[in-house]
């Protein structure tokens, strides 16, 4: 089974993998891709776009209060 580095593009199949130190680097090539993709972690490149609808947010405060009044 074959695939590729997700830094650097880079075909790695069972032997690589085994070569590698017993996969201890899969599914990066090399200690250095992963320390790479870390880095990217640590700073924040890898995000997912949140979208917040502010509507809700006002919708969710105005329950809240009126949940309030009635347990008062």
């Amino acid at each position: 089974m074959k695939s590729r580095c997700p830094v650097c593009n880079k075909i790695i199949d069972k032997a690589t993998r085994q070569d590698s130190r017993d996969g201890k680097f899969y599914p990066f090539c090399s200690n250095r891709c992963k320390l790479i993709d870390l880095g990217k972690w640590l700073d924040g490149n890898y995000r997912i776009p949140a979208v917040e609808d502010d509507k809700s947010g006002e919708d969710s405060a105005e329950q809240d209060a009126r949940d309030k009044t009635k347990n008062d």
